[in-house]
């Protein structure tokens, strides 16, 4: 997608809003300057890795005793897809309405796009997915793929007509549910303008570096690409209370001088940062201060 493009169907979708009036921004639940935080899309893993986060990221997949990770200290948040489903999520034998998977991500084998118009996909989310995360002790959500629903609507926006306000609306029903989780969301620039005030950060997913899977390496971030992810944030950055912006890259879990500059590059514009694989099925540490800086060098 164009940079251009992109920028201007950011402009235009700022215009008007969702249903609903705006409710005034309160605090973060996770608003802090030194805030830490992790990603692990693995099945276990032992709570030691865990140590100096503040907010982990699992999989629904995980097995580990979630309670046991409260008792520690942390926020363990789940992973929630709200705009693509796989065949494999436990969900996906409890749809009913075959018309809310719209096709097959050609990017991603065996995950579907869903339409998210539908009310049966707000009901399945609303009164079985989430419920059975809070069961688990779960203290917040990690939404995932809410760029899916305004692109669909940029690319065919006869077919896909108000599917980035049923988005929005989505978003702010699981606020209305469930007002005592916390609720991060990756990426979904295009929904910002309404959804700010409704979650309780914003995850910068690849904003200086990430995986190209047709080379099977990691790279830097074009700079037209970052210029678009940092413009996009820049309206978090300008009303108070500020809304906190973490960080998501990726890197080779062996450099360990490029995941030092990572970090030092994403504190100096004031994100929480995490780096780690592409796959996310290891903490990879961040690596101690380099010595030669220590020594003034």
């Amino acid at each position: 997608m164009r940079r251009r493009a992109v920028l201007q169907m950011l402009a235009c979708l700022g215009i008007g809003s969702a249903a609903g009036a705006e409710r005034p921004r309160t605090a973060s639940r996770i608003a802090q300057p030194d805030l830490t935080w992790a990603v692990y899309y693995g099945e276990d893993i032992a709570l030691e890795a865990f140590a100096g986060f503040d907010v982990i990221v699992l999989d629904a997949g995980f097995k580990g005793d979630i309670r046991q990770i409260v008792g520690q200290g942390k926020d363990p948040l789940c992973y929630l897809s709200l705009g693509e489903i796989k065949r494999s999520s436990p969900l996906f034998g409890s749809i009913e309405n075959p018309d809310i998977l719209l096709h097959e991500n050609p990017s991603w084998p065996d995950t579907f796009v869903c339409d998210v118009r539908q009310r049966s996909w707000s009901t399945l989310i609303l009164e079985r997915a989430i419920p059975a995360i809070v069961a688990r002790g779960f203290k917040g959500l990690f939404f995932d793929t809410l760029d899916t629903p305004p692109h669909l609507e940029q690319l065919d926006p006869d077919r896909h007509a108000g599917m980035r306000l049923a988005a929005i609306d989505l978003v702010r029903a699981i606020r209305r549910a469930f007002p005592d989780l916390t609720l991060l969301m990756n990426r979904g620039y295009a929904l910002l303008p309404e959804i700010k005030r409704e979650v309780d950060g914003v995850v910068a997913e690849s904003l200086l570096t990430t995986f190209d899977f047709s080379t099977k390496q990691y790279r830097w971030v074009e700079p037209d690409q970052l210029i678009y992810h940092m413009q996009a944030l820049d309206a978090l950055r300008s009303e108070m209370p500020t809304l906190p912006i973490l960080s998501l890259d990726y890197w080779n879990g062996s450099d360990a001088a490029t995941i030092r500059e990572i970090y030092a590059r994403e504190r100096d514009l004031n994100h929480c940062p995490f780096v780690s694989e592409i796959l996310l099925d290891r903490i990879v540490p961040e690596p101690p201060p380099c010595p030669c800086r220590q020594a003034g060098e």
